[in-house]
Protein backbone atom coordinates (compact mmCIF):
# COMPACT_ATOMS: atom_id res chain seq x y z
CA UNK A 1 0.00 0.00 0.00
CA UNK A 2 1.45 3.47 -1.01
CA UNK A 3 1.33 5.73 1.94
CA UNK A 4 0.85 9.42 0.73
CA UNK A 5 1.37 12.87 3.08
CA UNK A 6 -2.38 13.43 2.65
CA UNK A 7 -2.68 9.55 4.44
CA UNK A 8 0.35 10.73 7.24
CA UNK A 9 -1.54 13.78 7.67
CA UNK A 10 -5.09 11.96 8.55
CA UNK A 11 -3.31 9.76 10.86
CA UNK A 12 -1.51 12.40 12.99
CA UNK A 13 -4.48 14.27 13.28
CA UNK A 14 -6.66 11.40 13.84
CA UNK A 15 -3.84 10.47 16.84
CA UNK A 16 -3.61 14.04 17.99
CA UNK A 17 -7.20 14.04 18.06
CA UNK A 18 -7.29 10.79 20.11
CA UNK A 19 -4.60 12.16 22.73
CA UNK A 20 -7.04 15.11 23.91
CA UNK A 21 -9.44 12.62 25.37
CA UNK A 22 -12.29 14.80 24.51
CA UNK A 23 -14.78 13.02 27.13
CA UNK A 24 -12.73 14.21 29.74
CA UNK A 25 -12.68 17.69 28.88
CA UNK A 26 -15.41 18.73 26.71
CA UNK A 27 -18.11 19.25 29.90
CA UNK A 28 -20.82 18.52 26.87
CA UNK A 29 -20.37 15.10 27.63
CA UNK A 30 -21.15 15.53 31.39
CA UNK A 31 -24.74 16.63 30.39
CA UNK A 32 -26.02 13.17 31.06
CA UNK A 33 -24.33 12.18 34.96
CA UNK A 34 -27.55 13.03 36.30
CA UNK A 35 -28.59 9.52 35.49
CA UNK A 36 -25.85 8.10 36.55
CA UNK A 37 -26.54 5.62 39.30
CA UNK A 38 -28.27 2.52 40.89
CA UNK A 39 -32.07 2.93 40.74
CA UNK A 40 -35.09 1.41 42.14
CA UNK A 41 -37.54 2.27 39.61
CA UNK A 42 -41.48 3.15 40.20
CA UNK A 43 -44.44 3.74 37.82
CA UNK A 44 -47.22 6.12 38.57
CA UNK A 45 -49.17 3.78 41.46
CA UNK A 46 -45.80 3.49 43.21
CA UNK A 47 -45.26 -0.05 42.37
CA UNK A 48 -41.64 -1.10 41.86
CA UNK A 49 -41.03 -1.57 37.86
CA UNK A 50 -37.62 -2.67 38.06
CA UNK A 51 -34.17 -1.89 38.66
CA UNK A 52 -31.21 0.19 36.18
CA UNK A 53 -27.83 0.82 36.83
CA UNK A 54 -26.45 3.48 35.00
CA UNK A 55 -22.76 4.26 34.51
CA UNK A 56 -19.85 5.46 32.49
CA UNK A 57 -17.91 3.02 29.85
CA UNK A 58 -15.31 4.14 27.21
CA UNK A 59 -13.09 6.46 29.25
CA UNK A 60 -16.60 8.73 30.09
CA UNK A 61 -17.56 8.92 26.40
CA UNK A 62 -20.82 6.62 26.69
CA UNK A 63 -23.75 6.67 29.19
CA UNK A 64 -24.49 2.75 30.02
CA UNK A 65 -27.86 1.88 31.38
CA UNK A 66 -28.64 -2.01 32.30
CA UNK A 67 -32.12 -2.52 32.60
CA UNK A 68 -34.03 -5.32 34.49
CA UNK A 69 -37.54 -5.67 34.76
CA UNK A 70 -39.13 -6.09 38.01
CA UNK A 71 -41.78 -8.88 37.30
CA UNK A 72 -42.29 -11.95 34.60
CA UNK A 73 -43.73 -11.86 31.44
CA UNK A 74 -46.34 -14.69 30.93
CA UNK A 75 -43.87 -16.70 28.94
CA UNK A 76 -41.65 -16.63 32.73
CA UNK A 77 -39.14 -14.44 30.63
CA UNK A 78 -37.99 -11.00 33.20
CA UNK A 79 -37.80 -8.56 30.35
CA UNK A 80 -34.40 -6.61 30.67
CA UNK A 81 -31.94 -4.12 28.14
CA UNK A 82 -29.56 -2.07 27.73
CA UNK A 83 -29.45 1.34 26.50
CA UNK A 84 -25.94 3.41 24.47
CA UNK A 85 -26.46 7.16 25.11
CA UNK A 86 -23.81 9.11 23.46
CA UNK A 87 -22.83 12.70 22.31
CA UNK A 88 -22.15 12.99 18.59
CA UNK A 89 -19.56 15.63 18.22
CA UNK A 90 -20.37 15.93 14.54
CA UNK A 91 -24.07 16.32 14.19
CA UNK A 92 -24.10 18.35 17.61
CA UNK A 93 -26.57 15.96 19.38
CA UNK A 94 -27.46 13.27 21.81
CA UNK A 95 -28.55 10.03 20.37
CA UNK A 96 -29.35 6.54 22.15
CA UNK A 97 -29.74 3.09 21.05
CA UNK A 98 -32.02 0.86 23.26
CA UNK A 99 -31.38 -3.40 22.84
CA UNK A 100 -32.86 -5.76 24.64
CA UNK A 101 -33.38 -9.88 25.33
CA UNK A 102 -36.36 -10.19 23.20
CA UNK A 103 -34.65 -9.27 19.89
CA UNK A 104 -36.17 -5.40 20.08
CA UNK A 105 -34.57 -2.48 19.65
CA UNK A 106 -35.20 1.62 19.00
CA UNK A 107 -32.38 4.33 17.78
CA UNK A 108 -33.23 7.79 19.39
CA UNK A 109 -30.97 10.14 17.00
CA UNK A 110 -32.19 13.46 17.79
CA UNK A 111 -31.33 14.14 21.14
CA UNK A 112 -30.48 17.65 23.22
CA UNK A 113 -30.09 18.56 26.44
CA UNK A 114 -31.71 21.63 28.01
CA UNK A 115 -33.67 23.27 31.19
CA UNK A 116 -32.59 20.12 33.44
CA UNK A 117 -34.13 17.62 30.94
CA UNK A 118 -32.51 15.14 27.89
CA UNK A 119 -34.93 14.61 25.39
CA UNK A 120 -34.70 12.04 22.60
CA UNK A 121 -36.63 11.56 19.11
CA UNK A 122 -36.55 8.61 16.97
CA UNK A 123 -37.21 8.91 12.98
CA UNK A 124 -40.24 8.36 11.71
CA UNK A 125 -41.27 4.37 11.59
CA UNK A 126 -44.48 2.24 10.24
CA UNK A 127 -46.52 1.65 13.43
CA UNK A 128 -48.95 -0.58 11.67
CA UNK A 129 -50.32 -1.21 8.17
CA UNK A 130 -51.97 2.18 7.76
CA UNK A 131 -50.13 4.41 10.22
CA UNK A 132 -46.51 6.00 10.83
CA UNK A 133 -45.45 7.24 14.31
CA UNK A 134 -42.62 9.05 16.29
CA UNK A 135 -41.36 8.23 19.48
CA UNK A 136 -40.45 10.91 22.01
CA UNK A 137 -38.10 9.68 25.18
CA UNK A 138 -37.43 12.34 28.05
CA UNK A 139 -35.66 12.12 30.92
CA UNK A 140 -36.28 15.10 33.67
CA UNK A 141 -33.64 15.67 36.39
CA UNK A 142 -36.00 16.35 39.51
CA UNK A 143 -34.91 18.62 42.57
CA UNK A 144 -35.23 15.87 45.06
CA UNK A 145 -32.54 13.98 43.25
CA UNK A 146 -35.17 11.52 41.55
CA UNK A 147 -34.71 11.43 37.71
CA UNK A 148 -38.38 10.73 35.72
CA UNK A 149 -38.44 9.05 32.47
CA UNK A 150 -41.42 10.22 30.09
CA UNK A 151 -42.09 7.57 27.16
CA UNK A 152 -44.40 9.55 24.72
CA UNK A 153 -45.54 8.49 20.96
CA UNK A 154 -47.43 10.49 17.92
CA UNK A 155 -49.40 9.35 15.36
CA UNK A 156 -49.31 12.95 13.38
CA UNK A 157 -45.53 14.00 13.06
CA UNK A 158 -45.35 15.21 16.48
CA UNK A 159 -48.57 17.92 16.47
CA UNK A 160 -50.21 15.95 19.53
CA UNK A 161 -48.76 13.46 22.08
CA UNK A 162 -49.86 10.36 24.45
CA UNK A 163 -47.59 8.49 26.96
CA UNK A 164 -46.66 5.30 26.65
CA UNK A 165 -45.38 4.62 30.03
CA UNK A 166 -43.95 7.12 33.20
CA UNK A 167 -41.68 5.92 35.76
CA UNK A 168 -39.82 7.68 38.61
CA UNK A 169 -35.99 6.69 39.06
CA UNK A 170 -34.88 6.94 43.16
CA UNK A 171 -32.24 5.88 44.42
CA UNK A 172 -31.65 3.25 46.78
CA UNK A 173 -29.40 4.81 49.55
CA UNK A 174 -28.52 1.43 50.66
CA UNK A 175 -26.80 0.87 47.51
CA UNK A 176 -24.12 3.98 48.77
CA UNK A 177 -23.10 2.60 51.87
CA UNK A 178 -22.89 -0.92 50.35
CA UNK A 179 -20.35 1.02 47.55
CA UNK A 180 -18.63 2.36 50.54
CA UNK A 181 -18.48 -0.71 52.76
CA UNK A 182 -17.13 -2.73 50.04
CA UNK A 183 -14.27 -0.13 49.15
CA UNK A 184 -13.49 0.19 52.55
CA UNK A 185 -12.64 -3.65 53.03
CA UNK A 186 -10.48 -3.63 50.07
CA UNK A 187 -8.24 -1.02 50.83
CA UNK A 188 -7.97 -2.42 54.43
CA UNK A 189 -7.18 -5.80 52.82
CA UNK A 190 -4.55 -4.40 50.64
CA UNK A 191 -2.84 -2.36 53.61
CA UNK A 192 -2.35 -5.22 55.23
CA UNK A 193 -1.14 -8.06 52.45
CA UNK A 194 1.07 -4.47 51.13
CA UNK A 195 -0.46 -4.52 47.97
CA UNK A 196 -0.18 -1.22 47.12
CA UNK A 197 -0.57 -1.60 43.65
CA UNK A 198 -4.01 -2.49 44.21
CA UNK A 199 -4.46 -0.38 46.95
CA UNK A 200 -3.56 3.05 44.65
CA UNK A 201 -5.84 1.79 41.78
CA UNK A 202 -8.78 2.25 44.44
CA UNK A 203 -7.54 6.22 43.35
CA UNK A 204 -8.59 7.70 40.38
CA UNK A 205 -6.49 8.60 37.93
CA UNK A 206 -6.44 12.05 39.12
CA UNK A 207 -6.75 11.56 42.28
CA UNK A 208 -5.33 14.04 44.99
CA UNK A 209 -4.66 13.12 49.28
CA UNK A 210 -4.62 16.27 51.55
CA UNK A 211 -3.58 16.43 55.03
CA UNK A 212 -2.25 19.30 57.35
CA UNK A 213 0.65 20.86 55.12
CA UNK A 214 0.86 17.70 52.75
CA UNK A 215 -0.86 17.77 49.07
CA UNK A 216 0.36 14.03 47.03
CA UNK A 217 -1.10 14.15 43.33
CA UNK A 218 -1.53 11.07 40.74
CA UNK A 219 -1.12 7.69 41.53
CA UNK A 220 2.63 7.20 41.24
CA UNK A 221 3.13 9.62 44.24
CA UNK A 222 0.15 7.95 45.69
CA UNK A 223 1.46 4.42 46.06
CA UNK A 224 4.93 5.69 47.60
CA UNK A 225 2.50 7.36 50.19
CA UNK A 226 0.91 4.27 51.42
CA UNK A 227 3.86 2.34 50.96
CA UNK A 228 6.03 4.91 52.98
CA UNK A 229 3.46 5.12 55.85
CA UNK A 230 3.17 1.37 55.89
CA UNK A 231 6.83 0.61 56.40
CA UNK A 232 6.61 3.76 58.96
CA UNK A 233 3.45 2.05 60.67
CA UNK A 234 2.78 -1.14 60.06
CA UNK A 235 0.04 -2.64 62.22
CA UNK A 236 -3.32 -2.92 61.14
CA UNK A 237 -6.01 -0.26 59.08
CA UNK A 238 -9.49 0.48 60.36
CA UNK A 239 -11.75 2.49 57.73
CA UNK A 240 -15.27 3.70 59.81
CA UNK A 241 -17.65 5.80 57.95
CA UNK A 242 -20.23 8.02 59.72
CA UNK A 243 -22.00 10.19 56.70
CA UNK A 244 -22.70 8.79 53.51
CA UNK A 245 -24.31 11.26 50.49
CA UNK A 246 -24.69 10.76 47.10
CA UNK A 247 -24.93 13.73 45.07
CA UNK A 248 -25.49 13.53 41.35
CA UNK A 249 -22.83 11.56 40.03
CA UNK A 250 -20.48 11.82 43.09
CA UNK A 251 -20.50 10.25 46.36
CA UNK A 252 -19.51 12.21 49.77
CA UNK A 253 -18.18 9.94 52.78
CA UNK A 254 -17.02 11.43 55.83
CA UNK A 255 -15.83 8.90 58.63
CA UNK A 256 -12.73 8.12 60.81
CA UNK A 257 -9.42 6.26 59.70
CA UNK A 258 -7.79 4.30 62.93
CA UNK A 259 -3.66 2.48 62.14
CA UNK A 260 -3.11 0.58 65.20
CA UNK A 261 0.42 0.56 64.83
CA UNK A 262 3.23 -2.15 65.94
CA UNK A 263 3.75 -0.88 69.06
CA UNK A 264 -0.69 -0.57 70.01
CA UNK A 265 -0.39 3.30 69.57
CA UNK A 266 -3.66 4.30 67.16
CA UNK A 267 -3.18 6.99 64.83
CA UNK A 268 -6.34 7.99 64.15
CA UNK A 269 -7.34 11.14 61.88
CA UNK A 270 -10.96 12.08 60.44
CA UNK A 271 -11.47 12.11 56.48
CA UNK A 272 -13.66 13.32 53.75
CA UNK A 273 -13.60 11.31 50.66
CA UNK A 274 -15.10 12.20 47.28
CA UNK A 275 -15.87 9.59 45.14
CA UNK A 276 -16.42 9.64 41.31
CA UNK A 277 -17.28 6.99 38.30
CA UNK A 278 -13.76 6.22 36.45
CA UNK A 279 -13.71 3.46 34.02
CA UNK A 280 -17.28 2.02 35.19
CA UNK A 281 -16.15 1.62 39.06
CA UNK A 282 -16.17 4.14 41.66
CA UNK A 283 -12.82 5.59 42.56
CA UNK A 284 -11.54 8.36 45.33
CA UNK A 285 -11.28 11.31 43.54
CA UNK A 286 -10.56 13.20 46.79
CA UNK A 287 -9.37 12.21 50.08
CA UNK A 288 -8.98 14.55 52.74
CA UNK A 289 -8.10 13.95 56.13
CA UNK A 290 -7.26 16.14 59.57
Amino acid sequence: MKITKITILFLLTTLGVLAQEPCEKDTIYNQFDFWIGEWTVYDLKNNIAGNSKISKILDNCVVLEEWTSANKQPSGLIYSGKSYNTYDANAKQWQQTWVDNVGGSTEFLFGKYENNSMEFLTNEFQLDKNTKAIRKLTFFKLKNGYVRQLGEISKDKGATWTNEYDLEYRRDIRSNEKIVSEMFEKLMQFYFKDDFENLTSIYSKKGIIKGYNNEIIGRDDIFKYWKNLKEKLGGIWNLKSEYIKKNDNMIWVKGTSTITDLKNIEHKVNFTLILIQEDNTWKIFQDTYW
